[in-house]
């Protein structure tokens, strides 16, 4: 296998990079998907897929996320008082 370099010249490390046959895509129903974030959920959609689907985007629209915080449990408080003791024995 040829070496390769780094965009400064420098010789690349041995396994960097995606491994031969490694996918970051996954294969799923849109029935499963549905089930796991519901219908309302937005998901990120390659831009390049949907026109190969015959879909145009006319405009890009922001739309803002924020993360919702699962709500902290309650702890039980325990009452306790600290006492000091002189040793009287040395």
């Amino acid at each position: 296998m040829k070496a390769t370099v780094n965009k400064d010249g420098t010789p690349r490390k041995v396994g960097s990079g995606r491994k031969k046959g490694a996918n970051s895509f996954a294969h799923l129903t849109l029935a499963d998907l549905e089930q796991f974030c519901g219908s309302a959920t937005l998901i990120p959609i390659s831009r390049v897929w949907l026109e190969k689907m015959g879909a145009s985007i006319t405009e890009a629209n922001q739309t803002k996320v924020s993360v919702s915080q699962e709500p902290k449990e309650v702890e039980e408080k325990i009452s306790f008082k600290v006492h000091n003791f002189v040793d009287t024995q040395s």
